[in-house]
């Protein structure tokens, strides 16, 4: 899934966990937020899976109903 700078709409580079846009010079960070609650939530990864953990609702989420948006870093 290509990751676009939410100023100028061109693709990011990655860095490791972080984007760059090489336009603005700015780098960012994927923050995904609970669709229930709308909290930030904190992802996790470990042996090939990846989930998200709303600490507010306290549950995991599926990453289905996680909105994923570029945060600068």
């Amino acid at each position: 899934m290509e990751r676009l700078c939410p100023t100028h709409q061109t693709p990011l580079i990655s860095r490791g966990r972080l984007w760059h846009c090489e336009q603005c010079e700015a780098d960012y960070r994927e923050r995904g937020l609970c669709a229930d609650c709308g909290s930030e939530l904190e992802h996790m990864a470990a042996c090939g899976a990846s989930n998200w953990w709303c600490p507010r609702c306290n549950e995991l989420k599926s990453s289905k109903t996680v909105k994923v948006e570029m945060a600068k870093a």
